[in-house]
């Protein structure tokens, strides 16, 4: 299966030098679609100023259920971080392209 699709950046189209809007093409369109699904979830504004330990766990814990319905993804091999500058890193291995990050 091929995976392109157009770059969103703050959504919004990104656009390349000649003004023709830019594709993603095989894993980063999987990280783009999981991230748009993470934001439409609401998920990671739960962690906006959060500071009980516990609190984080449940909802990077629902951030990893979420992103593992995506059946591009290896079950089983989803990874989600929570950086000191509060981000959210999420490892997973890809059926089409093997280990990939996203963030």
């Amino acid at each position: 299966m091929i995976h392109i699709d157009l770059n969103v950046v703050d959504r919004d189209l990104s656009f390349d030098e000649v003004l023709t809007p830019a594709q993603l093409t095989k894993s980063d369109v999987i990280s783009q679609d999981i991230k748009h699904r993470l934001l439409e979830s609401g998920l990671p504004f739960l962690l906006i100023g959060q500071r009980n330990i516990n609190s984080i766990k449940m909802v990077l814990t629902e951030v990893e259920l979420i992103v593992e319905q995506d059946d591009r993804l290896v079950p089983g091999t989803i990874q989600v971080f929570y950086g000191i500058d509060k981000s959210i890193k999420v490892l997973a291995q890809t059926k089409d392209y093997g280990q990939e990050a996203g963030n």
